[in-house]
């Protein structure tokens, strides 16, 4: 019998696909997004053209988690995995950065509320590499995950963090997540080891380039292609592969010049190296392929993301993009999932090893305070805490 598994926060089943690929089977899944449900039950229990049956069983629960029982989720007396990526809008540091002061960043609770009512055998935590760094209630850089490990600690599990490149284990896109895995007994294993590697030596596989992947996979479809209007197209003739049209920041004491990045939608693709992060927009970046200056369409980045190719997205197009751009990488589930099966197959009997807050996480957290420190005057997110910590928040 397939180890079995509750999904929560599941999307369009990015996630889940890689686990079941890997030998699980999920028994239950959770999703707040009416449309998003209506994705896993369009793709439940049939053939896709990789040849495997996908969802099979699963009990789809379309429901605000912090509205759900355990119970709701899963009647049997015990559960292999709980596996869940909290809305991550709140710690990625492309938004606001507002960490737990943002109601979807309190959403991270709810998964240690289900670890604690379920007590699964193990557990698969997901997020943006923000995480690492976000803020507590009190203003600390690193307080949330830090807090978060402890009381997945307290609960009895043994945790293992770190930061994983979806290109690493084969993915032509470079997408870092934030995982905690973690084992009601003995040691959390470790993370697997990468397959691919960026700069590999003669004994390595490199990366996986977006020119292979659009030899293998590009759309065909002219009636896919989005291009530039005449006004941009102007702007970008003269940018290389790998650019785009920079967007000046405010100065900060440590970057004089200006904290500047790339203007919304304005960035070309290096073919040369695996496919920027894919985001959950139409404003994808730009590629330069047969002649033409064209965006990534929806099919290519459903692929990027691992998706099998006729797997069905239900809503708009604003939905659908949502969906697949802001899914895990199936490659992650694939992997972790390995190592999850292994693990339960000899599942440990002595009680949780401690392992603790990885010290690559706490040089990131020592970083960002420093950084903080020399230019809170320029970054909006301190005013946010202060104000909090003013009105006597208790988030």
């Amino acid at each position: 019998m397939k180890p079995r598994y509750v999904s929560l926060f599941s999307g369009a089943g990015g996630l889940d696909i890689g686990l079941e690929r890997a030998g699980l089977e999920p028994a239950c899944m959770c999703e707040i997004e009416k449309v998003f449900c209506s994705t896993l039950e369009s793709n439940q229990g049939w053939e896709h053209n990789d040849g495997r049956t996908y969802l099979c069983g699963a009990k789809i629960i379309n429901a605000d988690i912090r509205e759900v029982s355990h119970k709701d989720l899963f009647s049997g007396t015990a559960l292999d995995l709980l596996v869940g990526g909290p809305p991550c809008q709140a710690f990625s540091s492309s938004g606001k950065q507002l960490s737990i002061l943002d109601p979807r960043g309190a959403l991270v609770s709810e998964f240690y509320r289900m670890v604690d009512a379920l007590k699964p055998k193990m557990f698969l935590f997901e997020n943006v590499r923000g995480l690492v760094t976000a803020r507590d209630k009190s203003g600390e850089p690193g307080g949330v995950v830090t807090e978060l490990i402890h009381i997945l600690e307290a609960a009895g599990y043994s945790c293992r963090a770190g930061l994983l490149n979806s290109a690493d284990y084969g993915a032509y896109q470079r997408r870092v997540r934030c995982f905690i895995l973690g084992s009601r007994r003995g040691e959390a294993p470790n993370f697997p080891e990468p397959q691919f590697h960026k700069g590999a030596s003669l004994f390595e596989s490199p990366w996986r380039s977006l020119r292979d992947f659009l030899v293998a996979h590009a759309d065909e479809e002219d009636s896919s292609f989005t291009f530039p209007s005449n006004a941009l197209c102007k702007q970008l003739v003269d940018i290389p592969d790998g650019s785009g049209i920079k967007s000046p920041g405010k100065a900060e004491k440590t970057r004089p010049s200006g904290h500047w990045g790339y203007r919304q939608g304005t960035f070309i693709a290096d073919l040369k190296l695996p496919a920027r992060t894919v985001t959950g927009s139409a404003s994808q970046d730009w590629i330069r392929w047969n002649g033409k200056l064209r965006r990534l369409t929806f099919n290519e980045v459903k692929l990027l993301q691992g998706f099998p190719e006729d797997w069905l997205v239900r809503g708009t197009k604003a939905h659908q993009y949502k969906q697949i751009g802001n899914a895990v990488p199936t490659v992650f589930g694939e992997a972790l999932g390995r190592v999850i099966v292994a693990h339960l197959k000899h599942f440990p009997t002595t009680k949780p090893v401690h392992i603790g807050v990885p010290s690559s996480f706490k040089s990131y957290m020592e970083y960002t305070k420093r950084d903080h420190l020399r230019n809170k005057d320029s970054r909006t997110v301190h005013r946010h805490f202060e104000r909090a910590e003013a009105l006597g928040s208790t988030l």
